[in-house]
Protein backbone atom coordinates (compact mmCIF):
# COMPACT_ATOMS: atom_id res chain seq x y z
CA UNK A 1 0.00 0.00 0.00
CA UNK A 2 1.16 3.55 -0.77
CA UNK A 3 1.25 6.16 1.95
CA UNK A 4 -0.90 9.26 1.52
CA UNK A 5 2.21 11.28 0.62
CA UNK A 6 3.29 8.69 -1.97
CA UNK A 7 -0.20 8.59 -3.48
CA UNK A 8 -0.28 12.38 -3.74
CA UNK A 9 3.16 12.41 -5.37
CA UNK A 10 2.12 9.78 -7.93
CA UNK A 11 -1.09 11.68 -8.69
CA UNK A 12 0.79 14.95 -9.25
CA UNK A 13 3.37 13.22 -11.46
CA UNK A 14 0.68 11.60 -13.62
CA UNK A 15 -1.20 14.89 -13.89
CA UNK A 16 1.94 16.70 -15.01
CA UNK A 17 2.75 13.98 -17.54
CA UNK A 18 -0.76 14.16 -18.99
CA UNK A 19 -0.47 17.92 -19.28
CA UNK A 20 2.84 17.69 -21.14
CA UNK A 21 1.50 15.04 -23.49
CA UNK A 22 -1.43 17.30 -24.32
CA UNK A 23 0.79 20.13 -25.53
CA UNK A 24 0.39 21.15 -29.16
CA UNK A 25 3.28 22.26 -31.40
CA UNK A 26 2.52 25.78 -30.23
CA UNK A 27 3.03 24.86 -26.59
CA UNK A 28 -0.65 25.26 -25.75
CA UNK A 29 -2.71 22.65 -23.88
CA UNK A 30 -5.53 21.21 -25.95
CA UNK A 31 -7.82 18.22 -26.10
CA UNK A 32 -6.49 15.22 -28.07
CA UNK A 33 -8.72 15.87 -31.09
CA UNK A 34 -8.51 19.68 -31.03
CA UNK A 35 -11.25 22.04 -29.84
CA UNK A 36 -12.28 25.28 -31.52
CA UNK A 37 -14.82 27.73 -30.15
CA UNK A 38 -16.90 29.36 -32.90
CA UNK A 39 -17.99 32.99 -32.59
CA UNK A 40 -20.94 34.51 -34.46
CA UNK A 41 -20.26 35.56 -38.04
CA UNK A 42 -17.91 38.50 -38.50
CA UNK A 43 -19.09 39.21 -42.05
CA UNK A 44 -22.09 37.88 -43.96
CA UNK A 45 -22.98 38.33 -47.64
CA UNK A 46 -24.44 41.70 -48.56
CA UNK A 47 -27.97 42.51 -49.74
CA UNK A 48 -29.37 41.45 -53.11
CA UNK A 49 -27.78 43.44 -55.91
CA UNK A 50 -24.56 44.21 -54.02
CA UNK A 51 -21.10 43.14 -55.19
CA UNK A 52 -20.92 40.55 -52.37
CA UNK A 53 -24.54 39.37 -52.35
CA UNK A 54 -23.78 35.62 -52.71
CA UNK A 55 -20.63 35.03 -50.65
CA UNK A 56 -17.79 36.59 -48.66
CA UNK A 57 -14.65 34.45 -48.49
CA UNK A 58 -10.82 34.26 -48.54
CA UNK A 59 -10.21 36.83 -45.77
CA UNK A 60 -6.99 38.71 -45.10
CA UNK A 61 -6.99 41.01 -42.08
CA UNK A 62 -4.69 43.33 -40.11
CA UNK A 63 -5.14 45.73 -37.20
CA UNK A 64 -3.63 49.16 -37.90
CA UNK A 65 -4.12 52.59 -36.32
CA UNK A 66 -7.21 51.65 -34.34
CA UNK A 67 -9.06 49.74 -37.06
CA UNK A 68 -9.40 46.22 -38.34
CA UNK A 69 -8.82 46.26 -42.10
CA UNK A 70 -10.45 43.29 -43.82
CA UNK A 71 -9.90 42.36 -47.47
CA UNK A 72 -11.93 39.49 -48.88
CA UNK A 73 -13.21 37.75 -51.99
CA UNK A 74 -16.69 38.97 -52.86
CA UNK A 75 -19.11 37.01 -55.01
CA UNK A 76 -22.27 38.32 -56.65
CA UNK A 77 -24.39 36.42 -59.17
CA UNK A 78 -21.70 36.57 -61.86
CA UNK A 79 -18.33 37.84 -60.61
CA UNK A 80 -15.51 37.30 -58.15
CA UNK A 81 -14.06 40.60 -56.94
CA UNK A 82 -12.18 41.93 -53.91
CA UNK A 83 -13.98 43.75 -51.12
CA UNK A 84 -12.70 45.94 -48.29
CA UNK A 85 -14.24 46.95 -44.97
CA UNK A 86 -12.81 48.47 -41.77
CA UNK A 87 -14.04 49.01 -38.23
CA UNK A 88 -12.58 49.52 -34.72
CA UNK A 89 -13.97 46.20 -33.50
CA UNK A 90 -14.29 42.84 -35.20
CA UNK A 91 -17.93 42.75 -34.16
CA UNK A 92 -18.53 46.04 -35.99
CA UNK A 93 -17.31 44.93 -39.42
CA UNK A 94 -20.71 43.54 -40.41
CA UNK A 95 -22.35 46.97 -40.14
CA UNK A 96 -19.50 49.01 -41.66
CA UNK A 97 -19.41 50.43 -45.19
CA UNK A 98 -18.10 47.96 -47.76
CA UNK A 99 -16.09 48.84 -50.84
CA UNK A 100 -15.43 46.92 -54.02
CA UNK A 101 -11.81 47.55 -55.01
CA UNK A 102 -12.41 48.38 -58.66
CA UNK A 103 -8.75 48.27 -59.68
CA UNK A 104 -8.11 44.88 -58.10
CA UNK A 105 -9.15 42.84 -61.12
CA UNK A 106 -8.14 41.32 -64.40
CA UNK A 107 -7.54 43.32 -67.56
CA UNK A 108 -9.85 40.94 -69.43
CA UNK A 109 -12.75 40.58 -67.01
CA UNK A 110 -14.19 41.66 -63.68
CA UNK A 111 -12.27 39.07 -61.72
CA UNK A 112 -9.74 39.50 -58.91
CA UNK A 113 -9.79 37.57 -55.66
CA UNK A 114 -8.01 35.62 -52.87
CA UNK A 115 -6.29 38.76 -51.47
CA UNK A 116 -3.40 38.98 -49.03
CA UNK A 117 -2.59 42.30 -47.31
CA UNK A 118 0.72 43.27 -45.69
CA UNK A 119 2.85 46.35 -45.07
CA UNK A 120 6.27 46.17 -46.70
CA UNK A 121 8.40 48.24 -44.37
CA UNK A 122 11.39 48.79 -46.71
CA UNK A 123 9.09 50.55 -49.23
CA UNK A 124 6.76 52.17 -46.67
CA UNK A 125 3.88 50.80 -48.73
CA UNK A 126 0.94 48.48 -48.29
CA UNK A 127 0.87 45.62 -50.79
CA UNK A 128 -2.18 43.68 -51.88
CA UNK A 129 -1.47 40.34 -53.53
CA UNK A 130 -4.30 38.64 -55.43
CA UNK A 131 -5.02 36.36 -58.37
CA UNK A 132 -6.69 36.85 -61.73
CA UNK A 133 -7.44 34.53 -64.63
CA UNK A 134 -5.50 36.23 -67.41
CA UNK A 135 -3.09 33.29 -67.66
CA UNK A 136 -4.91 30.31 -66.11
CA UNK A 137 -4.58 32.18 -62.81
CA UNK A 138 -1.56 34.32 -62.06
CA UNK A 139 -0.29 36.45 -59.15
CA UNK A 140 -0.94 40.19 -59.28
CA UNK A 141 0.31 42.93 -56.97
CA UNK A 142 -0.74 46.50 -56.28
CA UNK A 143 0.32 49.02 -53.63
CA UNK A 144 -1.07 51.88 -51.59
CA UNK A 145 0.44 54.32 -49.08
CA UNK A 146 -2.89 54.62 -47.23
CA UNK A 147 -4.64 51.37 -46.38
CA UNK A 148 -7.80 53.27 -45.36
CA UNK A 149 -8.32 54.75 -48.85
CA UNK A 150 -9.90 52.12 -51.13
CA UNK A 151 -9.58 54.43 -54.17
CA UNK A 152 -5.79 54.80 -53.94
CA UNK A 153 -4.63 51.33 -54.93
CA UNK A 154 -2.20 51.35 -57.84
CA UNK A 155 -2.84 49.69 -61.18
CA UNK A 156 -2.01 45.99 -60.60
CA UNK A 157 1.11 44.49 -62.12
CA UNK A 158 1.96 40.87 -62.77
CA UNK A 159 4.13 39.64 -59.90
CA UNK A 160 5.48 36.63 -61.77
CA UNK A 161 5.00 35.35 -65.32
CA UNK A 162 3.80 31.78 -65.39
CA UNK A 163 6.38 29.22 -66.46
CA UNK A 164 4.34 26.02 -66.14
CA UNK A 165 0.97 24.94 -67.58
CA UNK A 166 -0.45 23.90 -64.20
CA UNK A 167 -3.12 25.93 -62.43
CA UNK A 168 -1.63 28.25 -59.79
CA UNK A 169 -3.81 29.64 -57.00
CA UNK A 170 -3.77 31.21 -53.53
CA UNK A 171 -0.55 33.22 -53.59
CA UNK A 172 1.15 34.15 -50.33
CA UNK A 173 4.16 36.31 -49.49
CA UNK A 174 6.16 36.32 -46.26
CA UNK A 175 9.62 37.74 -45.58
CA UNK A 176 12.55 36.88 -43.36
CA UNK A 177 15.29 39.48 -42.65
CA UNK A 178 17.00 38.84 -45.99
CA UNK A 179 14.54 37.45 -48.55
CA UNK A 180 10.92 37.59 -49.64
CA UNK A 181 9.25 34.19 -50.10
CA UNK A 182 6.34 33.35 -52.37
CA UNK A 183 4.18 30.27 -51.78
CA UNK A 184 1.29 29.03 -53.92
CA UNK A 185 -0.66 25.89 -54.73
CA UNK A 186 -0.02 24.20 -58.08
CA UNK A 187 -2.57 21.83 -59.57
CA UNK A 188 -4.51 21.50 -56.29
CA UNK A 189 -1.75 19.18 -55.07
CA UNK A 190 1.64 20.69 -54.29
CA UNK A 191 2.86 23.80 -52.49
CA UNK A 192 5.45 25.66 -54.52
CA UNK A 193 8.08 28.02 -53.15
CA UNK A 194 10.17 30.79 -54.74
CA UNK A 195 12.21 33.59 -53.22
CA UNK A 196 13.95 36.86 -54.06
CA UNK A 197 16.35 39.19 -52.29
CA UNK A 198 14.57 41.68 -50.07
CA UNK A 199 16.16 44.61 -51.92
CA UNK A 200 14.87 43.24 -55.26
CA UNK A 201 11.26 42.76 -54.16
CA UNK A 202 8.83 42.52 -55.92
CA UNK A 203 11.11 41.35 -58.76
CA UNK A 204 13.85 38.77 -59.18
CA UNK A 205 11.95 35.61 -58.21
CA UNK A 206 13.98 32.41 -58.47
CA UNK A 207 12.89 29.00 -59.78
CA UNK A 208 10.01 27.11 -58.22
CA UNK A 209 10.49 24.17 -55.90
CA UNK A 210 7.77 21.93 -54.50
CA UNK A 211 8.06 21.93 -50.71
CA UNK A 212 4.86 20.16 -49.65
CA UNK A 213 2.14 17.98 -51.17
CA UNK A 214 -1.25 16.43 -50.47
CA UNK A 215 -3.13 19.71 -50.20
CA UNK A 216 -6.12 21.21 -51.98
CA UNK A 217 -5.28 24.92 -51.75
CA UNK A 218 -4.73 27.93 -49.45
CA UNK A 219 -1.31 27.42 -47.84
CA UNK A 220 -0.78 30.33 -45.45
CA UNK A 221 2.52 30.72 -43.64
CA UNK A 222 3.32 32.67 -40.46
CA UNK A 223 6.32 33.27 -38.24
CA UNK A 224 5.74 32.28 -34.62
CA UNK A 225 6.16 35.31 -32.37
CA UNK A 226 9.46 35.31 -30.41
CA UNK A 227 10.53 31.95 -31.90
CA UNK A 228 12.60 30.84 -34.90
CA UNK A 229 9.74 28.75 -36.21
CA UNK A 230 7.23 28.95 -39.05
CA UNK A 231 3.76 27.44 -39.27
CA UNK A 232 1.93 26.53 -42.46
CA UNK A 233 -1.84 26.12 -42.47
CA UNK A 234 -3.07 24.30 -45.57
CA UNK A 235 -6.56 23.38 -46.75
CA UNK A 236 -7.78 19.88 -47.55
CA UNK A 237 -10.98 18.86 -49.34
CA UNK A 238 -12.22 15.64 -47.74
CA UNK A 239 -15.49 13.65 -47.94
CA UNK A 240 -16.39 15.24 -44.60
CA UNK A 241 -15.78 18.75 -45.95
CA UNK A 242 -13.07 21.39 -45.95
CA UNK A 243 -10.52 21.33 -43.12
CA UNK A 244 -7.00 22.47 -42.23
CA UNK A 245 -3.71 20.71 -41.74
CA UNK A 246 -0.59 22.06 -40.05
CA UNK A 247 3.10 21.84 -40.97
CA UNK A 248 6.16 23.48 -39.37
CA UNK A 249 9.63 24.53 -40.50
CA UNK A 250 12.66 26.20 -38.95
CA UNK A 251 13.22 28.48 -41.95
CA UNK A 252 11.11 29.61 -44.89
CA UNK A 253 13.39 27.89 -47.40
CA UNK A 254 13.81 24.79 -45.26
CA UNK A 255 12.04 21.45 -44.95
CA UNK A 256 8.39 21.42 -43.96
CA UNK A 257 7.30 18.71 -41.53
CA UNK A 258 3.65 17.68 -41.34
CA UNK A 259 2.21 17.86 -37.85
CA UNK A 260 -1.36 16.81 -38.65
CA UNK A 261 -3.93 16.76 -41.44
CA UNK A 262 -6.60 17.48 -38.80
CA UNK A 263 -5.48 20.71 -37.22
CA UNK A 264 -8.95 22.25 -37.57
CA UNK A 265 -11.93 20.23 -38.77
CA UNK A 266 -15.69 20.48 -38.74
CA UNK A 267 -16.08 17.92 -35.97
CA UNK A 268 -13.79 19.99 -33.71
CA UNK A 269 -16.05 23.07 -33.87
CA UNK A 270 -18.02 23.95 -30.74
CA UNK A 271 -20.73 26.56 -30.24
CA UNK A 272 -22.05 28.18 -27.09
CA UNK A 273 -25.57 26.92 -26.27
CA UNK A 274 -27.10 30.27 -27.26
CA UNK A 275 -25.23 30.58 -30.58
CA UNK A 276 -26.71 29.54 -33.91
CA UNK A 277 -24.54 27.19 -35.94
CA UNK A 278 -23.32 28.80 -39.17
CA UNK A 279 -20.42 26.59 -40.27
CA UNK A 280 -19.51 22.92 -40.13
CA UNK A 281 -16.31 23.35 -42.14
CA UNK A 282 -13.00 25.13 -41.74
CA UNK A 283 -11.96 26.68 -45.04
CA UNK A 284 -9.64 29.42 -46.37
CA UNK A 285 -8.63 31.62 -43.42
CA UNK A 286 -6.18 34.04 -41.88
CA UNK A 287 -4.52 34.21 -38.48
CA UNK A 288 -5.18 37.19 -36.26
CA UNK A 289 -1.62 38.45 -36.56
CA UNK A 290 0.52 40.09 -33.90
CA UNK A 291 1.55 42.81 -36.34
CA UNK A 292 0.90 43.94 -39.89
CA UNK A 293 4.27 43.96 -41.67
CA UNK A 294 5.94 41.59 -44.11
CA UNK A 295 7.13 39.18 -41.39
CA UNK A 296 3.57 37.93 -40.76
CA UNK A 297 4.12 37.16 -37.09
CA UNK A 298 1.41 35.56 -35.01
CA UNK A 299 1.08 34.32 -31.46
CA UNK A 300 -0.33 30.77 -31.31
CA UNK A 301 -1.34 31.45 -27.70
CA UNK A 302 -3.87 33.96 -29.08
CA UNK A 303 -5.47 31.09 -30.98
CA UNK A 304 -7.80 33.18 -33.17
CA UNK A 305 -8.35 32.64 -36.88
CA UNK A 306 -10.76 34.31 -39.27
CA UNK A 307 -12.16 31.58 -41.53
CA UNK A 308 -14.67 31.12 -44.30
CA UNK A 309 -17.37 28.66 -43.38
CA UNK A 310 -20.55 26.98 -44.55
CA UNK A 311 -23.01 24.34 -43.37
CA UNK A 312 -22.82 20.89 -44.96
CA UNK A 313 -26.43 21.20 -46.08
CA UNK A 314 -25.46 24.30 -48.10
CA UNK A 315 -22.37 22.81 -49.71
CA UNK A 316 -23.88 20.66 -52.49
CA UNK A 317 -24.78 23.45 -54.93
CA UNK A 318 -22.42 24.63 -57.72
CA UNK A 319 -19.37 26.28 -56.14
CA UNK A 320 -20.02 29.83 -57.45
CA UNK A 321 -23.40 29.84 -55.66
CA UNK A 322 -22.20 28.66 -52.23
CA UNK A 323 -23.09 31.18 -49.47
CA UNK A 324 -19.73 31.38 -47.68
CA UNK A 325 -19.53 33.56 -44.55
CA UNK A 326 -16.63 34.75 -42.39
CA UNK A 327 -16.17 34.28 -38.66
CA UNK A 328 -13.67 33.79 -35.86
CA UNK A 329 -12.70 30.41 -34.43
CA UNK A 330 -10.46 30.19 -31.36
CA UNK A 331 -8.34 27.21 -30.33
CA UNK A 332 -9.21 26.43 -26.74
CA UNK A 333 -8.37 23.99 -23.96
CA UNK A 334 -11.28 21.56 -23.73
CA UNK A 335 -12.06 22.55 -20.14
CA UNK A 336 -13.00 26.07 -21.34
CA UNK A 337 -15.42 24.91 -24.04
CA UNK A 338 -19.12 25.24 -23.50
CA UNK A 339 -21.35 22.34 -24.45
CA UNK A 340 -22.22 22.18 -28.17
CA UNK A 341 -25.78 22.56 -29.37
Amino acid sequence: MFSELQSTTIFLFCTAAAFLLSQSVTGEPESPDGVWQVAPQTLRPGPTGSFDSVAVKDPSIVFFEGNWHLFYTARDEDHYTTGYVRAPRLESLQGATRYELARVRSKKERYGCAPQIFYFEPHKQWYLLFQNRDSNYQPMLCHNANISDPSSWSTPEVLLRKDSPQKWIDFWIICDPHRAHLFYTEGHRGIMHRSTKLEEFPHGWGPAKQVFSGVHEAAHIYKVLHRSEYHMIYERNTPEGRCWGLAIADTLDGTWHKVTDRYATGDQLHYAPTEKKWTEMVSHGEAIRSGYDQHLEYDPADGRWLIQGILRSQSHAPYPTLPWQLGIITKMPSRQISKPQ
